[in-house]
């Protein structure tokens, strides 16, 4: 029987994997492409920096949420694996302040990249059998008591579906022209 850290990272990288797969020839014109008005994305600050739209998804959501751009999803996913990383291995609370978001597809990929591997994978590779079953702790609020475990479902859980609707909209944008008034 595989332990839990080889089943949970064979199942990260495998739904990784697939989503990079799905990143392949993203450009910046549909890295940023809105296909709805009023909907969230990523956007340069009034200073330049670059901000995700709803404080990335961790505060209140207007009913109904609006649409995201590929830009916003990938923020989102990048944002989770910097944020819940730092909080469960560095005992760090990040701040969206201390995020620059990608102003470009390149970037983007850059972005989840380094969340990915360097937040949350990575250490992955250093908990113990016993570690994956201690509570998350107090950063994580009213989910303290819950154990690795169940945060790493839950974050499989956010990469997995965010993942696909990312690739949702890149098949909705390479038939952007055709869609009309269907």
């Amino acid at each position: 029987m595989a332990d839990i850290a080889h089943s949970l990272t064979s199942a990260f990288d495998a739904v990784w994997g697939r989503f990079l797969g799905r990143l392949d020839g993203l450009g910046d014109e549909e890295y940023l492409w809105e296909p709805v008005p009023g909907g969230w994305s990523v956007r340069p600050g009034d200073d330049g920096r670059w901000r995700i739209d709803g404080d990335g998804g961790g505060g209140p959501a207007p009913d109904p949420v609006p649409v995201t751009t590929i830009a916003w999803r990938i923020g989102h996913i990048g944002l989770t694996f910097t944020d819940f990383g730092d909080r469960l291995f560095a005992d760090r609370m990040i701040t969206l302040d201390d995020v620059e978001f990608a102003p470009s597809a390149p970037a983007a990929v850059a972005f989840l990249e380094d969340g990915y591997r360097n937040h949350w994978r990575k250490p992955f590779e250093t908990l113990e059998e016993e570690q994956w079953w201690r509570p998350i702790g107090p950063h994580f609020g009213r989910y303290a008591e819950q154990s690795v475990v169940d945060l790493a479902l839950h974050v499989l859980d956010e990469l997995s579906h965010h993942a696909a609707e990312v690739g949702v909209l890149r098949d909705l944008y390479s038939q952007k022209d055709d869609l009309g008034d269907h």
